[in-house]
């Protein structure tokens, strides 16, 4: 494992469990806890969004784990270019889980940072479905699709028309 992987996995740590450890204190916080507490649970938020954040990118680092490990490969074989790709789409991702956090009124963290760790387990999935659409889909029980209505027509013309 490359020195540079090794820094940025034990920030992410760092990080990660920091974040982790003032959510604890966050809401476990009360009348009587330390200003500096009470400063945290004022922006709980911030906090949060930043945990949000590192259960996501957990999910994009064991989705390549998983990968890897699946195509017989072990920590060796890690790429760092490789491991750079989700996070330079991990804001996209992270909106929908950010935005679902900003609307609900749950008061389970939990949810969330599960919700989030899977957004980040399937990146990939959000951007092998966004291609451009190259023809007009054909959808044959929507109200609107002329194809019904012209197969009838060329059938009413040949004489054996259903609809009569």
């Amino acid at each position: 494992m490359s020195r540079a992987l090794k820094l940025l996995m034990f920030i992410y740590f760092v990080v990660f469990l920091t974040t982790g450890v003032f959510m604890v204190l966050i809401v476990n916080a009360d009348e009587s806890s330390p200003q500096w507490v009470a400063l945290l649970a004022r922006n709980h938020g911030i906090v949060f969004v930043w945990h949000l954040a590192c259960w996501m990118t957990m999910g994009m680092f064991a989705n390549y784990y998983w990968d890897l490990f699946n195509m017989g490969k072990g920590l060796d074989s890690v790429q760092v270019g490789r491991i750079m790709l989700p996070l330079l789409v991990s804001p996209i991702v992270f909106y929908p889980t950010y935005n679902l956090w900003l609307s609900s009124s749950s008061q389970s963290y939990i949810l969330f940072e599960v919700i989030a760790f899977q957004s980040g387990f399937f990146w990939q999935a959000l951007f092998t479905k966004a291609k451009p659409i190259e023809q007009t889909p054909v959808i044959p029980w929507s109200v609107n699709n002329g194809g019904a209505r012209s197969a009838r027509a060329v059938g009413a013309s040949l004489g054996n028309d259903p609809g009569l």
